[in-house]
């Protein structure tokens, strides 16, 4: 049955007095329908923000963050403690579980970030979580419930790092049972308070409670995460009762959808930077800097979140969180609108006309093609030969390829920290380096590249701030990307449902953040 046959149904029989809304919005049956599912569950196999919003039902860190205030928490580790600057010893809980029955132990957390599954140089999960972790050296049993893990270097966030993605523990006995990374990808294992009950790609994953979770059980016996990519689907299936729950909710659907009765609108903007990403090396249109800078100047932020937000979002300063403390740089913003100044840089930068092709997806993000729609007139206003291309899925928008020249990009601040965010997606060895986007040559690069060592590397603040201040500079004379506003992450749901979103993309329905009335 298609989404909108079973959404009319549905409607149908509210309608007729057949099921009610407190059958459809239940501790039973919990549904999430967002726009896109991701193509594996294995928190190491992809990294995007459709992943972001499974991950934290399936699987643990060593580190729970609290998602609300950043605290930092104990998770599958009791305590830590710092041994040195590069190192930090996990005491780890006892009496914790797989899904699959086996006893969580010292041996899971080595082999979780192991050779077979990321440190070794061809292993499975290194292209996604090499931006998160390149800085692992080793990660040491010593003995069955205390692991110490050191970095190449001394590193201030080491506990940031193991409270976030790609830190997720898996099951040794499971992934070696599976026989491949192949097989495991199809019904990987966690600690979680869900475990996986069957997973369609490009359809729906269920999962079901998991019995043997150490912590407060699971709110809900069965959720399910339905890819609903219409938004007039998803809104309908939140009316009906079909949906609990459902994502990327614009604007202009805030008020009709609050006015319902039976449903609510939650969320804003979260920690994650919304805007494009150059080619600056294998587009030779992209390589100028004065052309890339342009961009910057020629798009009138306030206008886009203003107009097509409705104020619900806030303008990017750089890339930077103001949860960065100390770290957030107020006077750094160099993105003001400057239509005239974008022109000057056009001309100096020697461009012809020529086609610059930009691929998108039509509703990947929230009012994807209307947003880029609306930059694309900003661009050829000043001058730019704006060619939009709308594409499936991220392997076709990141395809290698004459015409690759600008594509829609998040950036997530997976932690509190910069180096969760600009540093994590532009240093050397990062996925969008090895794709061929990243001019590595000029010599502005290369001073946001050795900044961002002592940045990652440094224990002292001061230096710290100093390397991120270069950083911005160094950026904003060579910009990879251009920062637009902090994406906004709106929830329509059910009355019943008893949740408040996070300051970041994974969602918890864990018994602390979820409840039904």
């Amino acid at each position: 049955m298609t989404v909108f046959r079973k959404t009319l149904l549905a409607s149908m029989m509210i309608s007729c007095g057949l099921l009610s809304q407190a059958a459809l919005a239940s501790a039973e049956h919990m549904v999430v329908a967002v726009q896109q599912l991701p193509p594996t569950v294995e928190p190491q196999g992809v990294n995007n923000n459709a992943i972001d919003r499974v991950v934290a039902s399936i699987y643990e860190t060593l580190i729970y963050a609290d998602t609300h205030t950043g605290e930092m928490k104990p998770g599958l580790a009791e305590s830590w403690k710092r041994i040195s600057p590069e190192t930090v010893e996990f005491k780890l809980r006892k009496g914790v579980k797989f899904h699959d029955g086996t006893d969580f132990t010292a041996d899971d957390v080595v082999f979780s970030f192991g050779p077979e599954r990321f440190s070794g140089e061809k292993a499975p999960g290194r292209p996604a979580a090499w931006e998160f972790l390149g800085g692992l050296k080793e990660v040491k049993k010593v003995d069955d419930y205390t692991v110490r893990i050191t970095m190449k270097a001394a590193d201030p966030l080491i506990e940031r790092r193991f409270s976030a993605r790609m830190s997720e523990i898996i099951s040794e006995d499971g992934y070696k049972k599976a026989g491949s990374w192949e097989n495991w990808i199809k019904h990987p294992i966690g600690t979680g308070p869900y475990q996986i009950s069957s997973f369609k790609t490009g359809n729906r994953l269920d999962l079901v409670r998991f019995d043997g979770y150490w912590n407060k059980k699971a709110p809900a016996a069965k959720l399910s995460f339905v890819e609903v990519p219409e938004l007039s689907a998803r809104v309908a299936g939140l009316r009906s009762g079909e949906f609990d729950l459902i994502t990327e909710v614009p604007p202009d659907q805030i008020k009709p959808l609050s006015s319902d009765g039976k449903v609510d609108v939650v969320g804003g903007p979260i920690d994650n930077i919304y805007g494009l990403v150059f080619d600056s090396r294998s587009s030779k249109v992209m390589q100028s800097k004065e052309l890339r800078q342009a961009f910057l100047h020629a798009i009138d932020r306030d206008l886009l979140v203003n107009a097509l937000f409705a104020g619900k979002t806030v303008t990017a300063n750089s890339f930077q969180s103001k949860t960065f403390g100390d770290l957030y740089i107020p006077e750094m913003n160099q993105n003001l609108y400057d239509p005239e100044k974008a022109k000057a840089l056009i001309k100096a930068s020697g461009y012809k006309g020529e086609p610059i092709v930009w691929r998108i997806q039509a509703g990947y993000y929230t009012l994807e093609m209307t947003v880029s729609q609306a930059i694309a007139s900003m661009l050829k206003a000043v001058g730019l030969n704006i060619e939009i291309q709308v594409k499936e899925n991220w392997t076709q928008v990141e395809a290698a390829g004459a015409d690759r020249m600008i594509n829609n990009a998040s950036f997530s601040a997976y932690f509190p920290d910069p180096a969760s965010q600009l540093w994590r997606r532009l240093k050397p060895g990062t996925s969008w380096d090895s794709m061929g986007y990243i001019d590595t040559t000029s010599a502005d690069y290369k001073v946001f590249a050795e900044n961002g060592m002592i940045l990652e590397t440094s224990i002292d603040p001061a230096k710290r701030k100093e390397a991120w201040i270069k950083m911005l500079q160094a950026f904003a004379n060579d910009p990879q990307a251009c920062p637009l506003y902090a994406l906004p992450m709106i929830y329509g749901k059910q009355k019943s449902v008893q949740w408040t979103p996070g300051t970041e993309g994974r969602l918890y329905l864990n018994a602390d953040n979820l409840s039904f009335k």
